[in-house]
């Protein structure tokens, strides 16, 4: 009972000092600093499995730093993408510390059915989505975003996922990832029952995490109500150097965007 009112505590006084947090974050904070047992948690928040002291940059966080369950298969790093070309620096899969606890809880839902979350990406730079869309083809431009307000990848706010079994094999899906066509519509009729099922108990596991499923691609999960937060533009080695305290301090991502002011980054050249 003392270590719950200090946890109580600590949330008041976290939700007065840090301004807008969201309960969850709040109560992990909390929960590291009272010493409480992993027992004691509420079932309906998950702690972080293995890092008592999470490192965020730019209000982005290892998603792996926080559960090292999750399987990160990130297709932009390699050309094993719809355009055919690396994208990413390193592989690294960022989130915005505002949903950890809805990844950590929608894991753990997969858990209780003897599967896990396969990441295929998360947080993207912005001038990887302008990238993304430089290389997309003119007849597929209505699949991939050009940067903007709207866009929830470059902001941490997405993640483009799927299930997979015990033994690391993905749940047979009614298409692959980054798939154009009306296969990857949540409504698409044409699967198999198998995939139609397997596509539903993703979404139900997402959406009972709060979050929302892009209508045209299965893989595609958001959280919308934090939309207006900036569009960020830090790279991954950026992060990983200033995680390891060698980030060069006259470095600047220009992590914030206005999209008023148009956006002029181009797809970096892949040997």
């Amino acid at each position: 009972m003392k270590r719950l009112q200090v946890i109580a505590a600590l949330l008041l006084s976290l939700s007065i000092s840090t301004g807008p947090l969201s309960y969850a974050h709040a109560y992990d904070k909390a929960f590291l600093a009272s010493g409480e047992s992993a027992g004691d948690l509420p079932t309906s928040y998950p702690q972080p499995l293995h890092h008592p002291s999470p490192f965020y940059y730019k209000d982005l966080v290892d998603l792996k730093s926080l559960d090292e369950s999750f399987i990160i298969d990130q297709r932009y790093a390699t050309s094993d993408n719809f355009t055919g070309r690396v994208h990413y620096d390193t592989v690294l899969c960022l989130i915005h510390k505002d949903i950890a606890s809805r990844l950590l809880r929608a894991q753990r839902l997969a858990k209780s059915k003897g599967l896990r979350i396969k990441i295929f990406d998360a947080y993207r730079p912005v001038s990887v989505q302008q990238s993304l869309y430089d290389s997309t083809p003119k007849e597929l431009k209505i699949y991939v975003a050009k940067p903007s307000a709207s866009s929830l990848h470059p902001k941490g706010l997405a993640v483009d996922m799927t299930l997979v079994d015990s033994n690391g094999k993905e749940l047979d899906m009614p298409s692959e990832f980054d798939d154009f066509s009306i296969k990857a519509h949540i409504d698409y009729d044409g699967a198999t029952e198998r995939q139609k099922a397997n596509r539903a108990l993703l979404i139900d596991i997402m959406q009972r995490s709060g979050f929302r499923v892009n209508k045209s691609e299965w893989w595609h999960y958001y959280v919308p109500e934090n939309a207006s937060y900036p569009l960020l533009n830090v790279q991954f080695i950026h992060f990983l150097k200033a995680r390891s305290g060698r980030l060069d301090h006259s470095y600047n991502d220009a992590s914030e965007h206005d999209p008023s002011e148009g956006l002029s980054f181009r797809s970096r050249e892949v040997e």
